[in-house]
């Protein structure tokens, strides 16, 4: 499975997509097709195709919902996502059938060829933007990997880098700590933003954040808030604030990352002991 297919963002965008998808399609498919009944006119077609959009984007939107929180408790294959993706359809097919005798005015109107081609019809739908996501994904995290294995090339003799491990303890990538700029945790992901060429990338990992922490022990990455973990040896500015905290990394974006009030004394203290002339680098705002 392509690890961003299962992001939030992904499974966001992917009821975006269906939606948006499917009226160009719908518009394109209903001449050739006796049996759709979606449309903007009559006025009875409208508010029957507007009670269907609003059961079929709640079930997607439920159904990516459940399927999120459960791949992050256990690992979701490929074959348990096509057989999510296939009980989507099925869901969505009845919601079509079972709104099809009051849209038509006629409850004995449901016959076999009915039942094929609306669900031909629902199942393009959804099988043409799921292939796309699919793609767009699996290239996504195929440039992640090459450049993530150029990395670890370029750094290739260098003492003390660090191999970072997934969840199930497998090794996924190997960067020198002076390479790696923050990382950002996403819930069971991270996102690790490391230079390359010249280039900030970022590489997702599936790992807990506490159990990343123990990775970086001894290093200069230190966590500083509840979803980041910052390098102090890449801090441009400290700016301390009357109730807030941020560090500015020297990266060109200048990234500027949260110092949480939990984390900000240990934060602060790792500091002085790396490097106690950067104290100066404290500015009060």
């Amino acid at each position: 499975m392509p690890k961003y297919l299962l992001s939030k963002k992904f499974l966001t965008l992917s009821v975006v997509i269906i939606f948006l998808f499917s009226i160009p399609f719908l518009l394109i498919y209903k001449p050739f097709s006796a049996t759709i009944w979606l449309g903007f006119h009559p006025l009875r077609n409208f508010l029957f195709t507007c009670i269907f959009y609003a059961l079929a984007i709640f079930a997607m939107s439920l159904s990516k919902v459940v399927m999120y929180h459960y791949q992050m408790k256990r690992e979701l294959s490929a074959g348990r996502f096509i057989l999510w993706a296939l009980s989507e359809y099925l869901l969505i097919a009845l919601i079509y059938l079972s709104l099809t005798p009051s849209a038509t005015g006629d409850v004995l109107h449901i016959h076999p060829q009915l039942v094929l081609k609306s669900s031909l019809c629902v199942g393009l739908i959804l099988a043409i933007p799921y292939g796309y996501l699919c793609l767009v994904a699996a290239n996504r995290a195929l440039k992640e990997e090459y450049e993530a294995l150029k990395a670890s090339f370029n750094s290739n003799g260098k003492a003390g880098k660090i191999l970072f491990l997934d969840y199930k303890g497998d090794p996924s990538i190997a960067l020198d700590p002076t390479d790696i700029y923050y990382i950002e945790s996403q819930d069971n992901y991270v996102q690790i933003y490391y230079e390359s060429d010249g280039k900030l990338h970022k590489y997702m990992l599936r790992c807990p954040t506490q159990k990343l922490e123990g990775m970086l022990k001894g290093t200069q990455l230190v966590r500083c808030h509840r979803s980041y973990i910052v390098n102090l040896s890449h801090l441009w500015e400290f700016r301390r604030g009357h109730n807030c905290a941020t560090i500015v990394l020297d990266n060109a974006e200048k990234k500027e990352i949260s110092v949480s009030k939990s984390y900000y004394k240990q934060t602060r203290e790792r500091l002085l002991e790396l490097n106690p002339s950067q104290d100066k680098m404290v500015k009060h705002t």
